[in-house]
């Protein structure tokens, strides 16, 4: 996975899996739990599920890495796969959110990701609003556009 300069989600967590972080080139701001680390090439990160983490990238340069899941899981794959191809397609901001707010909703229920602090009272919304885009057909389409068909 490559994260571009800037680039950054968020305070979360997933409840479905564990997250391994691997820096294969660049570096990788890494908040877990109530510390900050600065990962880079060779470093690995793992966080647990249910562990509240973010991801900045803070440098001028692209960082890519190896993300693992355990065990895996094919929504939170084509989260990424939609991200990126609204990213390359434009519509998405500089640091990598989903300009539309029903593209945002269905990225977060697609990767299992559950908001912390404040931003908690949203969730509710971001729900409703996907599963609204999943009656709509807009989570088809997206699949249909960018995710890789096996």
């Amino acid at each position: 996975m490559n994260i571009l300069p800037g680039e950054k989600t968020p305070w979360h967590y997933h409840s479905l899996f564990s997250e391994t972080f691997e820096i294969l080139k660049g570096t990788l701001e890494v908040g877990k739990g109530k510390e900050v680390y600065q990962l880079k090439q060779g470093d690995i990160a793992t966080i647990k599920p249910k562990e509240k983490h973010y991801y900045h990238n803070i440098s001028n340069e692209e960082c890519i890495i190896n993300a693992t899941l355990n065990p895996g899981n094919r929504n939170f794959e084509n989260s990424l796969f939609i991200l990126k191809g609204l990213a390359k397609d434009g519509l998405a901001s500089a640091a990598g959110t989903p300009k539309k707010i029903s593209d945002l909703a269905l990225f977060i229920y697609l990767n299992n990701s559950r908001m912390v602090g404040f931003q908690k009272i949203a969730e509710p919304i971001f729900n409703y609003v996907a599963k609204a885009a999943i009656k709509s057909g807009r989570l088809n389409e997206l699949i249909q556009k960018y995710c890789e068909r096996i």
